[in-house]
């Protein structure tokens, strides 16, 4: 394993209690995980190796800078890429080992990548058209588009010194509120201060342990591509309405790192997209999300 590479997840207190549940979901799903760092007090007692910001000096309720103290702290480790994954955003099937750890590390250094994002372009959600590259290269899709999701926080490989300047360009404005939302909103709009032409989101399909039939997910992205297309023409009071009947973000993206799109978690309670999808899940792993999502 690519010693250089890690795992980093940034606690938020509220979501605490998620934390030894990701780290159970890696030691079952990911076994051999490359190292797991968790950004959080180390009072928390939390099972794996836990890299104390320190006090916060925005009292303890900014989430990006939590996240520059741990990218700091593994920097100083001397690693140089890690996954960033939110203590909530959980495995949910078995992982596939060597994509995670030879095929996505070793492509994004030959491509010169800064981002990978590993919730796969070749969903229902997404309608974009940059350009994919061949089979070969397992079609990643090469984020050029003007609205093409550039350095979001789902679970992606990260080049770490570019994930610390994210950081700080979120932290510029003192009145910000420094929230995971308000960071992918501060870098979609970064432009060139931002390394944004080398972001690159995989096919999920393509490097998934599980094979699957590619014109059943084919016919189902073109539906909601034309359903996608139709937003802009709605008036905006119908416009998350439709959005939400339409089910775009009901995604269990089986991939390298199988998951739901937005986590466990979504404003609070249960995802339903994991109550979507709750047939996929093992059931000793989804009693657990349940109890933890009703504290």
């Amino acid at each position: 394993m690519d010693k250089e590479l890690c795992i980093l997840s940034p606690v938020w207190p509220s979501y605490r209690a998620f934390a030894p549940l990701l780290a159970e979901c890696l030691e079952r799903f990911w076994p051999g995980h490359p190292p797991l760092f968790f950004a959080a007090p180390t009072s928390w007692n939390l099972p794996e190796s836990s890299l104390d910001p320190g006090d916060d000096p925005h009292g303890g309720n900014n989430w990006t800078w939590t996240l520059l103290q741990g990218v700091r702290k593994i920097r100083a480790q001397g690693y140089r890429e890690c996954y960033l994954i939110a203590e909530e955003h959980l495995p949910l099937a078995s992982c596939h080992k060597n994509h995670l750890e030879e095929t996505i590390p070793d492509q994004a250094r030959e491509l010169g990548a800064k981002y990978v994002s590993l919730m796969g372009w070749d969903n229902r959600r997404y309608s974009f058209r940059s350009p994919v590259l061949p089979g070969q290269k397992h079609r990643w899709m090469h984020l050029t588009g003007h609205r093409d999701p550039r350095f979001h926080l789902h679970p992606a490989w990260w080049d770490l010194e570019t994930l610390e300047k994210c950081c700080e360009l979120s932290l510029e404005n003192p009145e910000a509120n420094g929230s995971a939302w308000h960071f992918e909103k501060i870098c979609d709009l970064a432009g060139k201060r931002l390394p944004s032409e080398s972001c690159y989101q995989i096919s999920a399909r393509a490097m998934s342990l599980r094979s699957s039939a590619p014109w059943l997910s084919g016919v189902e992205r073109w539906i909601f591509n034309k359903l996608m297309a139709m937003v802009p023409l709605l008036p905006d009071a119908w416009k998350r309405p439709y959005y939400d009947a339409c089910g775009f973000d009901m995604v269990f993206c089986d991939g390298p790192y199988p998951m739901v799109f937005s986590g466990a978690l979504a404003k609070g309670r249960m995802n339903p997209s994991l109550v979507r999808f709750s047939s996929r899940v093992p059931s000793d792993i989804l009693e657990k999300i349940h109890r933890l999502s009703q504290r």
